[in-house]
């Protein structure tokens, strides 16, 4: 019964650091609020991306981009609002 008492007092042991609490957590609550905050930082890249689309088709000559990039551009916004944004902030941060 000695190994039954030992095991009770037996202390925790907290992350002393920010990178051993937030990056490395296995804790749940933690991952969910690490998937909406990249959620985030990703949407406004895309929001970004939506401005210079949006930019170019207003005023063609403000931004410096050919057709190659406009579409590029097109095709990195709708992969980021699907994949990141719907999957990462929808299922990941509820």
């Amino acid at each position: 019964m000695a190994y039954a008492d030992d095991a009770e007092h037996e202390e925790l042991h907290e992350p002393t650091s920010f990178i051993a609490k937030y990056v490395w957590s296995q804790d749940h609550k933690v991952i969910a609020i690490q998937y909406s905050l990249i959620a985030i930082f990703v949407g406004l890249i895309a929001l970004v991306l939506s401005a210079m689309m949006r930019m170019q088709i207003g005023f063609p000559e403000s931004i410096d981009m050919d057709s190659t990039e406009y579409y590029q551009a097109m095709t990195m916004h709708g992969m980021i609002m699907v994949i990141y944004l719907l999957t990462a902030l929808f299922l990941g941060g509820f």
